[in-house]
């Protein structure tokens, strides 16, 4: 491998467009066609695949999913730092490319 790179707080991902996925019950279900391989998301997985169509840092994602699931502030944003960067290795995300343009942080307005 290149360089280990781990995702943190601040870290802004995004989905890759590659992987076709569906839902089925309550199951996110993806095959990636250059790497011939499926790959399934449960639990909070499939709500962070959707939130992930936009760029969003993991600090982002822990603060809408602390609203949702049951789950206190430090540990969802250590499991969402290690579900990212498992992603990543799977090239499923990639971490956003400032420099295409702008990352905005989702507003109440």
């Amino acid at each position: 491998m290149s360089q280990e790179r781990k995702i943190g707080p601040e870290t802004v991902v995004v989905r890759c467009r590659e992987p076709v996925a569906i839902e089925v019950d309550r199951t996110v279900v993806m095959m990636s066609l250059a790497q011939g391989m499926y790959f399934g998301l449960e639990g909070a997985g499939p709500r962070i695949w959707a939130l992930l169509e936009q760029p969003h840092s993991a600090r982002q994602l822990c603060d809408q999913l602390v609203g949702e699931f049951e789950v206190d502030a430090e540990t969802c944003l250590g499991d969402i730092c290690e579900f990212l960067e498992e992603l990543e290795q799977a090239q499923l995300v990639r971490v956003h490319d400032e420099t295409s343009g702008p990352v905005r942080p989702p507003t109440g307005s």
